[in-house]
């Protein structure tokens, strides 16, 4: 209906146009023809000047028409005609605030196993993939000289003891210079250090499991010799994974410990990993002025693995809260507007305040109340006091 309106004012507008343009035609030939006559001597009567009145005073009611058929508004012209927009309820829904960071999969505990001095490895444990617990041995290298060693000093201590013991025994029945027993006691005390550290020193070459974990690639032979230093595998506790991700400082004051978070990886599609932020670096990059943070996740499952790459969610806050869609608003200067629906299928224009936002929505303060109907398309298309025609209504 608002169609058939529009043509005929535009063929009202096009026969006014054709009948202004009939008249300038007139005029012109009847100011043309006055003037004619007046060159060849002709008087021009009165006549000619009523008409000449005439035609202009039409002519100006004709244009004052055309003016006022341009400023009538849309809505006023096709009050009658409703029209179609989408329209939408007030509700109360759970405002989830959150982060979306990038992150990467880190092991709880990851270390790289490497040997402490240079030696042919006799013994070497490793399966890769394989659970082991602290303690555990993984590799032993060649240990003759050390374990003489320890037997060497282990004798002489035996022996420098017994002299130590005779010593004493003397002291008690006879006399005996204080200086022989002093001498002897720091022979001992000399010898048990060096067997100490001997003994530290042998049980340096056999390489044992530092905490319960997994076995990674082995990257040496049996049999090999290896320098000080050289990787034998890795070792990685992957039964809780640590994620490191940024979060912006806008969100620093925010973010708290314990706070929820979710992990998705392209490897396991929609299924999210559950966990919480267990560390805040207490520093933050002055280049991207981000800091990082830490989440813990169980991995039990052994799913996820340290150098994945995970999207993560940090969920700041979950409450109840009065919603619309951000579609709904008018922003006029520094006010927002809605339209709402009355009884009657009529629209008025209402100021609401505004509250935080999330992707889509947007939580109101005040000026709606639940339960209300408010327009969320084809808001451009209606004014205040404008019929609709509910299409889509949710």
């Amino acid at each position: 209906m608002l169609d058939h309106a529009k043509l005929r004012r535009n063929t009202t507008n096009a026969a006014v146009i054709a009948i202004t343009d009939n008249l300038f035609h007139h005029l012109k030939h009847t100011i043309h023809s006055k003037y004619f006559h007046a060159v060849n001597g002709v008087i021009v009567t009165n006549t000619h000047s009523r008409l000449i009145w005439v035609i202009l005073t039409a002519l100006a009611v004709f244009l004052g028409y055309l003016y006022w058929q341009q400023q009538q508004p849309t809505s006023g012209r096709g009050a009658g005609a409703p029209v179609a927009v989408s329209t939408a309820m007030v509700s109360v829904k759970p405002m989830i605030r959150q982060i979306t960071s990038l992150g990467n999969g880190i092991a709880n505990n990851s270390v790289q196993i490497v040997t402490p001095a240079s030696d042919f490895l006799i013994e070497l444990n490793i399966q890769e993939g394989k659970q082991v617990t602290a303690g555990d041995v993984i590799a032993r290298l060649n240990n003759v000289q050390q374990l003489a060693r320890v037997a060497e000093l282990s004798a002489v201590l035996t022996d420098q003891r017994r002299q130590l013991d005779r010593l004493q025994n003397l002291a008690t029945t006879q006399a005996t210079a204080q200086s022989l027993l002093d001498e002897q006691q720091t022979r001992v005390n000399t010898t048990l250090a060096q067997l100490d550290i001997a003994k530290a020193q042998l049980n340096e070459l056999t390489i044992r499991a530092p905490f319960d974990g997994y076995l990674g690639l082995r990257r040496v032979s049996q049999g090999a010799y290896v320098n000080a230093g050289t990787v034998l595998t890795t070792l990685d506790d992957l039964n809780t994974l640590k994620v490191e991700f940024s979060v912006a400082e806008h969100y620093l004051a925010e973010i708290k410990r314990g706070m929820p978070v979710n992990v998705t990886n392209v490897a396991y599609g929609n299924i999210d990993f559950t966990g919480e932020v267990s560390a805040i670096d207490t520093r933050l990059d002055p280049v991207t002025r981000s800091v990082r943070v830490h989440a813990t996740l169980d991995n039990s499952d052994l799913r996820l693995r340290p150098g994945m790459l995970l999207n993560v969610k940090v969920e700041l806050a979950n409450v109840s809260a009065l919603q619309i869609s951000e579609r709904a608003l008018i922003p006029q200067q520094n006010k927002q507007f809605v339209f709402v629906v009355n009884s009657d299928n009529t629209v008025s224009q209402r100021e609401i305040e505004v509250g935080q936002r999330i992707p889509g929505w947007v939580e109101v303060v005040s000026g709606l109340e639940e339960g209300e109907e408010i327009v969320v398309e084809g808001i451009q298309k209606i004014r205040p006091g404008a019929v609709i025609n509910k299409v889509g209504a949710r």
